[in-house]
């Protein structure tokens, strides 16, 4: 799994701007972040969406009793 989610993270070098919003990303987020494209606050933004997406994988407990 931590294999996995390594080859996922973008790889190759880090933009010293980010991809949407044209903001400087700061040298440490670029050290420790390889291939990083977007700033945080475009990052946050992403994740956010991501996490509300509004599919529930599991189901909600009462189609599970069902």
């Amino acid at each position: 799994a931590v294999s996995r989610a390594r080859g996922q993270l973008p790889k190759g070098q880090s933009r010293k701007r980010c991809q949407e919003c044209d903001a400087a990303i700061p040298e440490a987020r670029r050290q420790a972040v390889p291939g990083v494209r977007l700033c945080i606050k475009c990052q946050a933004e992403r994740d956010e969406a991501a996490a509300h997406s509004g599919y529930n994988r599991r189901g909600s407990k009462d189609s599970q009793l069902r």
